[in-house]
């Protein structure tokens, strides 16, 4: 007699953030994907909790962290680029470290940490092939950051440029879609959400040289890279002229974002170490 398959329980995951800033925060995009899932149920810190608990996850920002006895603790830490290690009393008190920034590895080594890289949520983050592109290239966000700032400014200079501000999701990729490709330039050598969403929604995208980009996305295949003003001009005049080009590795972007990086597969990522943690 065949014994019946026993099913897996959900794992039951507090994920602990500034609620207010839903859905315009890294958390918010988490809580979306764990909640589309059969195998993850999420609570806030506000419902009612199970005693069979199985993570609290504290994402940047969080506000006040939360550490609950006998219950595994992360703390998800994304702007190490600006943080630089200095949030002691947070890595102290988790279990698990997780970071975004895999260049800054170093100085969080005491505690062992985990990279978890941003994403995109495809749902959000995609195309809208009803807007017409009426602008070479695109940026939306801050651009106080002086060296980002003289970019934009050569860039407008050149070419029909959008810079803008735009609220995170739909209305973003509404936004973006209107252009033809999009502009990034990070402020510390950072891979930031705007490399994860800006490839996801499938315009091709332009970004300096960032370490460790090359892990997540090829370069001429999946984005266009640069490393100064003069070479940015040239190669947005080259694909600005090839439309075929341009879609061609925009769409090959998008589709292996698609397979690999969305909130989803870090979603993936976070019960594996739950997984190996429990384990150890």
């Amino acid at each position: 007699m065949k014994k019946k398959h026993q099913q897996k329980e959900p794992v039951k995951i507090l994920i602990n953030y500034e609620y207010k800033y839903y859905p315009f925060t890294t958390a918010s995009y988490f809580e979306m994907a764990a909640s589309s899932r059969d195998d993850v149920i999420v609570y806030r810190n506000t419902d009612k909790l199970p005693h069979n608990l199985d993570l609290v996850l504290n994402i940047e920002p969080v506000g006040k962290f939360v550490r609950i006895k006998n219950v595994p603790c992360a703390y998800y830490e994304i702007d190490n680029h600006v943080i630089l290690g200095r949030e002691r009393e947070y890595y102290d008190n988790s279990d698990i470290l997780f970071l975004a920034q895999e260049l800054f590895l170093k100085m969080y080594n005491e505690y062992s940490p985990k990279v978890l890289p941003l994403g995109f949520d495809p749902n959000l983050h995609r195309c809208i092939p009803e807007r017409e592109e009426i602008f070479d290239i695109g940026f939306i966000g801050n651009d106080t950051y002086p060296e980002r700032r003289r970019y934009l400014e050569q860039l407008g200079a050149h070419f029909k440029l959008l810079r803008t501000s735009s609220k995170p999701g739909l209305e973003y990729s509404k936004t973006l879609s209107s252009c033809k490709m999009l502009f990034n330039c990070s402020m510390n050598n950072d891979i930031n959400m705007r490399v994860f969403e800006s490839i996801g929604i499938g315009k091709l995208f332009f970004t300096d040289r960032i370490p460790f980009l090359d892990k997540y996305f090829r370069e001429d295949e999946h984005y266009i890279g640069y490393s100064n003003f003069d070479e940015l001009r040239q190669k947005i005049h080259y694909y600005l002229n090839r439309a075929c080009f341009r879609q061609q590795i925009a769409r090959a972007g998008r589709e292996h974002a698609l397979k690999h990086h969305t909130y989803n597969h870090r979603l993936n990522l976070v019960l594996k170490y739950l997984d190996e943690f429990k384990k150890s």
